[in-house]
């Protein structure tokens, strides 16, 4: 059966490490929303537009979905309300929504952050005050959003 995971964790959880290390194995396309950032900030676009961000998440995800592609959709997902889009991604498509919940300490996730040296998102540091102020309103994902979650501590 077509799988959505959707990782939910702080930056500096290992989300993007685990999609990339995993995507083989779970015969998945990996959706990062850090790529989209890029996409639209070479275009000229905001990056930092969260609507335009997640638009774009969503159209490529349901496409990958309705070819019959697993998917893993890569994003913090740090709240019930930033994972409301996901039932529009798949609407109308049968699919498995696995949620992969990064069980990560949040010394251990500021350290990681720490050691980011780039502009690039996803590999570019966030202020320790925006990862504890994420890690302060983290909601984990819940069974009745997903089908199956499972907890990993890369």
């Amino acid at each position: 059966m077509t799988t959505l995971y959707v990782l939910c964790g702080l930056p500096g959880a290992g989300k993007s490490t685990w999609a990339r290390e995993n995507a083989g194995r779970l015969q998945a396309v990996v959706v990062c929303s850090d790529d989209v950032r890029r996409d639209l900030e070479a275009e000229g676009r905001d990056p930092w537009d969260g609507d335009s961000v997640f638009a774009e998440v969503e159209l490529r995800a349901r496409g990958l979905l309705r070819a019959d592609r697993s998917v893993v959709l890569d994003a913090t997902h740090f709240q019930r309300r930033y994972r409301t889009y996901i039932q529009d991604v798949v609407s109308g498509i049968e699919v498995q929504r696995v949620g992969v919940w990064f069980v990560v300490p949040l010394e251990v996730c500021l350290q990681r952050n720490a050691g980011r040296n780039s502009l690039a998102f996803g590999d570019r540091r966030m202020p320790d005050e925006f990862v504890r102020a994420l890690a302060e309103a983290f909601e984990p994902p819940g069974s009745d959003e997903f089908d199956e979650i499972v907890a990993v501590n890369p």
